[in-house]
């Protein structure tokens, strides 16, 4: 290895991988962290992380920063099966069209049947995101004919119809208990999105709020939603617009959180550490005195504004907007 700033950092880093001081899951020095206790410049910084991850041993985690990767690989994507199993029984034909009589390819040991293909483009999806799915890349990953496909799914729209159907059928379940009052209920169901949105994120971009899709275990949401507001004096059409705005939150912080998971796919590099390399572009803005309020927050921690924290802020804020809307109809009534 050549002896240069970024090769030493590189190796020292590597050494206290390899002898158990920096675990699996532990988080590594910041490029700025690195730039301060080696006295090397970001460029440097950045390359020793790229380098070591180059190496598989550390990731990028969103909101989290780079950390040491686990022994164990991942494991494929196996949805528990539940009572629900079937395909959903009204709303788009697609859903509900029962499977074809099942065959065996020559050779094969498991039958292919629709919930197979939809469990392997979620595989798919979920690992390497929408741009990597495609019938044939789904065939392949079940050792099929690409046109055997065909006879469970009619198209790769439909493909992406019955992998959001699954999802909310085994990820994204309502609450086994409800909770008490309208805004716990609502908070409920839009964090239990939130969590599966980031389990799934393709799901932002799939899901059409213009156009929206017939999907019944879906719209078993927006109907748990309006049924908490039933009683808060709003008008039906007040409480669609209300479940649909939240879930329009949720969705579209779930794009953002998605379009960050490709960002590190691509450059190695998380939101954070990013951020900490645009410093001294921003601070030469900040000198100019024509932003004085963003002045104000220049000090705040980089990782103080995530994507995370700004969905918990626009819920928490939306909920609140809504309360005082409820609690004016009932000063009104």
């Amino acid at each position: 290895m050549s002896d240069t700033p970024s090769a030493r950092i590189v190796a020292e880093l590597r050494r206290r991988i390899e002898t158990g001081e920096l675990a699996p899951g532990d988080r590594l020095p910041s490029t700025r962290q690195i730039t301060r206790q080696w006295n090397v410049a970001m460029a440097t910084a950045t390359k020793v992380l790229t380098a070591l991850r180059q190496q598989g041993l550390v990731e990028a985690v969103p909101g989290i920063g780079t950390v040491v990767r686990g022994t164990e690989p991942p494991a494929e994507h196996k949805p528990e099966k539940t009572p629900n199993d079937a395909p959903a029984p009204i709303g788009n034909p697609v859903l509900g069209l029962p499977d074809p009589p099942r065959r065996r390819r020559r050779g094969a040991e498991t039958p292919l049947t629709r919930d197979r293909i939809v469990a392997a483009a979620l595989h798919i999806a979920d690992t390497h995101g929408m741009a990597e799915l495609s019938m044939r890349r789904v065939a392949a990953d079940l050792d099929v004919a690409t046109m055997a496909l065909y006879r469970y799914v009619p198209s790769k729209e439909d493909l992406v119809l019955l992998m959001m159907d699954m999802v909310f059928r085994d990820f994204i379940l309502l609450p086994p208990v409800e909770p008490d009052g309208w805004r716990a209920k609502l908070e409920a169901v839009a964090r239990i999105q939130w969590e599966g949105y980031q389990q799934h994120s393709w799901m932002g971009g799939a899901l059409s709020f213009s156009r929206p899709q017939m999907i019944p275990r879906g719209m078993v949401h927006t109907e748990y939603a309006m049924a908490a507001l039933r009683d808060t004096g709003l008008a039906p059409t007040e409480m669609l617009h209300s479940a649909v705005t939240m879930f329009n939150h949720v969705r579209s912080m779930a794009m953002v959180f998605d379009e960050e998971r490709r960002n590190i796919q691509d450059t190695g590099i998380s939101a954070g550490e990013w951020m900490e390399m645009q410093d001294h572009a921003m601070l030469e803005i900040l000198a100019t005195g024509e932003f004085p309020m963003m002045a104000t927050v220049s000090a705040i921690p980089g990782d103080a504004l995530t994507i995370d924290s700004i969905f918990e802020f626009g819920l928490a804020r939306y909920l609140d907007g809504l309360e005082a809307l409820i609690a004016d109809r009932a000063a009104r009534n």
